[in-house]
């Protein structure tokens, strides 16, 4: 998702692996925020049921206030608040970016 140029651009190549039988399998590695709209993403293919991500990264870990958690078969819930379904925890993005976001 942010690697391709965002939303738009990863459903036009999910489209194009569901058109040539092709199973679609989002890397959401890199942020919170990319996960996050990648499994919004693959909850929308026909043909995905994974989407790769990466644990112990405090980009992902830390940046949310709810932290991610596997369900009971070890699968990784979308999100289902408006949105991309997160909410950013803006002490964690202060920490780690050394942006002061609070007045």
């Amino acid at each position: 998702m942010t690697k391709v140029g965002g939303i738009s651009e990863a459903r036009r190549i999910a489209w194009m692996a569901e058109d040539n039988g092709i199973t679609y399998v989002p890397h959401g590695w890199n942020t919170a925020l990319g996960l996050a709209a990648d499994l919004q993403l693959a909850s929308a293919c026909q043909n995905t049921q994974l989407v790769e991500y990466l644990t112990g990264s405090p980009f992902i870990d830390d940046l949310v206030e709810v932290p991610w958690k596997l369900d009971a078969d070890g699968m990784l819930p979308v999100p289902d608040a408006p949105g991309l379904g997160v909410s950013i925890d803006l002490d964690a993005v202060e920490k780690y970016t050394g942006l002061q976001l609070h007045s």
